[in-house]
């Protein structure tokens, strides 16, 4: 063999060998690199001391939360691996037959989308939407993300009023 194919020879394998090390770092990464989102209800018996509007991780019954077995924290893993959806924490706040109940959990939407989205979407028929956030951080839908604390200050006197009409 001459000296030019074995150069080209072994600059194909090398190009091979790089390709492959580099798919499999890649395939690591991203096996590690599942969004991790809280995944609760304040309508759950036990939870409103601790996933109510504000989440209070120091209120977390640990005990209880051991000894049945619950996992609050969730990884968001889509089993569909698709180009176009993206896994984001989500947190609502939501009017349900006069009752406001706050959830949190994993959901997925169109990469295209915006995250300031879910406040825009209705939710399901004889429910009112408070409040809807979307984020893309490990644990991100435990504290309040808002882009501005006014939207805080709205939304406080809001729930309140909610709660006064309820009683």
């Amino acid at each position: 063999m001459s000296a030019v194919p074995m150069k080209i020879l072994l600059a194909g394998v090398f190009l091979l060998a790089n390709a492959w090390h580099i798919t499999a770092v890649n395939e690591q990464h991203h096996q590690r690199q599942q969004l991790e989102c809280w995944h609760c209800s304040s309508d759950t018996i036990g939870s409103e001391d601790f996933c109510d509007v504000t989440f209070q991780e120091d209120n977390i019954p640990t005990d209880l939360i051991r000894e049945r077995n619950i996992n609050l924290l969730r990884s968001c893993n889509s089993t569909i691996h698709s180009d176009h959806e993206r896994p984001v924490c989500r947190k609502t706040v939501e009017e349900n037959n006069g009752k406001v109940i706050t959830k949190r959990f994993c959901y997925y939407t169109n990469k295209s989308d915006p995250v300031e989205l879910c406040n825009i979407t209705s939710p399901e028929k004889n429910v009112r939407r408070i409040f809807c956030e979307d984020c893309l951080t490990d644990r991100c839908n435990g504290a309040y993300m808002g882009s501005s604390l006014m939207e805080f200050a709205l939304l406080l006197p809001m729930l309140a009023l909610v709660q006064q009409l309820a009683n």
